[in-house]
């Protein structure tokens, strides 16, 4: 066995850089569209997953071609009209 050290290589290396998912925990699901990303990090989240909002209820009115199209869209995925929106709002918004 040789007790020689290896050549010390000057040259700078790349720099860590954060991956685009470094919000949510390796455990959680991810192709699961439903679920929100880790919003505060704290440990706590991580074990028991994020709060639940209270659901509100939220009037809007919007084109008879818009509401057909999310209809479909809904069935298409099995699920809620209501559940599609607050699924696009929330990946819309990055919550």
């Amino acid at each position: 066995m040789s007790n020689d050290k290896p050549a010390f290589d000057p040259t700078p290396r790349a720099a860590l850089g954060k991956a685009s998912d470094a919000v949510l925990h390796p455990t959680m699901p991810r192709d699961h569209e439903d679920r929100a990303p880790l919003s505060t990090g704290a440990t706590s989240d991580a074990l028991l997953g994020p709060k639940r909002d209270k659901l509100v209820e939220l009037n809007i009115e919007v084109p008879k071609s818009i509401r057909k199209a999310l209809k479909s869209e809904a069935d298409k995925r099995g699920l809620s009209v209501d559940q599609l929106i607050t699924m696009l709002a929330r990946n819309y918004l990055g919550r």
